[in-house]
């Protein structure tokens, strides 16, 4: 048995608490487990009475309002049982001796009321949320404070151009120096700014198509020139200049004037009018304002006396003799007219032929001797022959390539060095007959170290300062040191990319920063 330490009203051993003021029970009796009091109590069965809300056990008694194993609230309404007594010493004894022997089960080693399914679930999906967000937060604070500065604005992709993608050359007109039309008739509106410029962007496909054909024989090739096309009122060309350009190319010359004097305006009722074309031919778009900035230096300092470069009239105008005084002829390349503005003048009119009558026939003595056939002198080869023959004997000018203008010279195309440049021009200069060598000659060391500039430039824009790079012929070879593995991909990337080159050497050694 138990009783109240403060009522001493006396309870069964299966009670833990007085009903009446709420107060821990002290055994007065030896120990005995609540199920086992019960069952006795009930006669073998379920013990009978009001049955806890909280923890499942049954009152003793019907008037019981605290459970005497939790000290829950029995009926709706009961007053709230007084707060219970600090336990004595000899209670506390008491309530451990009072404990159940091992392997008894008693109504407080049963389990709790588990929560509903639909709770449980839902509480499972807010903590697998709360690890998620826990987990991306650290993360993201691990990956700011443990990678190095300004390599993730290197690894952005629009820090590197895209591996593999296209560059494709380019023709367009430029703005400064802007197109123009002179004449009586430029204002028309079939002879104006718009009618031409119309005109231009209709043909331009097949300009970029002869722009092409010579970037196969230099990849590095760029031009700016001022075309200018005299225009019949018919709307024929009648005739067509390259007034100047940035890069004299004789053979790109040729090709665009061809295709640009077989163009067809409007036909109208006004007068002739000469349009010029300020062109600009680029490797790629980020070569425009280069080359159109070239293109606006050269045309302030063009003389207005001076001659065109090149320049060409169609067949149907064309003069079948050159004018008195005119530079000689070139091989492929027409003779340049007077003024570029006005056709050359009509044959005068040739007057009739009257046969003469034929002279009377001396007959001829016979030979004794057996007559020898006179010898026939080889005719004299031109300058431009004896130039290409001086060229020809030196095999580090094979690539040298030439035109003439009277006495002068052109030279173009490609050598190795300086020294081969200057050898070039030296032998152009020992040719009887030469006045004057215009070099124009390009050198593959000088292509190569714009190429190194440029690989230079990109590789900088991208933090990637430590890094150098050589250029020789195709090939690459890079050196230097960067953070990481992924840094030195980007590297030869960003050099196949930036120039015509193949890396054929990586020598970027990886040399990974501290953790903080």
């Amino acid at each position: 048995m138990k009783s109240c330490p403060q009522c001493n009203k006396s309870y069964p051993d299966s009670e833990m608490f007085c009903a009446d003021d709420g107060a821990a029970l002290a055994s007065q009796s030896g120990p005995q487990s609540r199920r086992t009091q019960l069952v006795t109590q009930a006669g073998g069965g379920e013990p009978s009475g009001i049955e806890c809300p909280v923890c499942g056990g049954r009152a003793l008694s019907p008037e019981e309002r605290v459970c005497a194993f939790c000290r829950a609230q029995l009926r709706p309404g009961a007053a709230a049982p007084a707060a219970p007594a600090a336990p004595s010493a000899q209670s506390v004894t008491t309530a451990r001796s009072a404990q159940p022997p091992p392997g008894e089960q008693t109504f407080d080693d049963e389990p709790m009321t588990p929560p509903s399914r639909a709770t449980g679930r839902a509480l499972s999906v807010a903590g697998y949320s709360l690890a998620a967000l826990a987990a991306l937060a650290a993360g993201a604070w691990f990956a700011l404070h443990v990678s190095p500065k300004g390599e993730q604005a290197n690894l952005a992709p629009s820090a590197s151009p895209s591996p593999g993608a296209a560059v494709e050359p380019m023709v367009a007109l430029a703005t400064t120096p802007s197109l123009q039309v002179t004449g009586e008739s430029a204002s028309d509106p079939a002879r104006n700014q718009d009618a031409a410029r119309k005109l231009f962007d209709d043909n331009k496909a097949a300009l970029l198509d002869h722009y092409k054909h010579a970037l196969e024989g230099d990849k590095t090739l760029s031009d700016g020139m001022i075309a200018t096309l005299r225009v019949a009122p018919s709307g024929e060309v009648s005739s067509g200049a390259v007034a100047t350009s940035t890069n004299v190319n004789p053979v790109l010359d040729s090709e665009v004037i061809k295709e640009m004097t077989g163009w067809h305006f409007a036909p109208f009722g006004g007068s002739s009018v000469e349009v010029r074309y300020p062109v600009v031919f680029a490797p790629d778009p980020s070569s425009e304002g280069k080359v159109e900035a070239q293109l606006a230096d050269k045309v302030a300092h063009l003389s207005p006396t001076e001659a065109p470069e090149y320049a060409s009239a169609p067949a149907p105008y064309a003069s079948p003799e050159a004018a008195p005084g005119a530079p000689a002829a070139v091989p492929g390349v027409a003779p340049a007219p007077p003024s570029v503005a006005s056709a050359p003048p009509a044959p005068p009119p040739v007057a009739p032929v009257v046969p003469e009558a034929p002279a009377p026939t001396v007959p001829k003595k016979p030979h004794k001797h057996k007559t020898k056939l006179a010898s026939v002198a080889p005719p004299k080869p031109s300058l431009l022959e004896q130039v290409q023959d001086a060229m020809r004997g030196h095999k580090e000018l094979k690539r040298v390539k030439a035109f003439t203008s009277g006495d002068t010279v052109t030279l173009y195309g490609k050598v190795f060095d300086d020294r081969a440049k200057s050898l070039a021009e030296q032998v152009a200069r020992n040719v009887p007959g030469v006045g004057g060598v215009n070099n124009t000659l390009t050198t593959d060391t000088s292509v190569w170290a714009d190429e190194e500039s440029r690989i230079n430039r990109e590789l900088q824009n991208v933090g990637l300062g430590k890094v150098t790079v050589k250029v020789i012929g195709k090939d690459a070879y890079l050196d230097g040191e960067v953070s990481s593995d992924a840094q030195r991909d980007q590297a030869v990337t960003i050099t196949q990319n930036a120039a015509p080159v193949r890396v054929r050497t990586n020598l970027i050694r990886v040399v990974p920063k501290g953790l903080f």
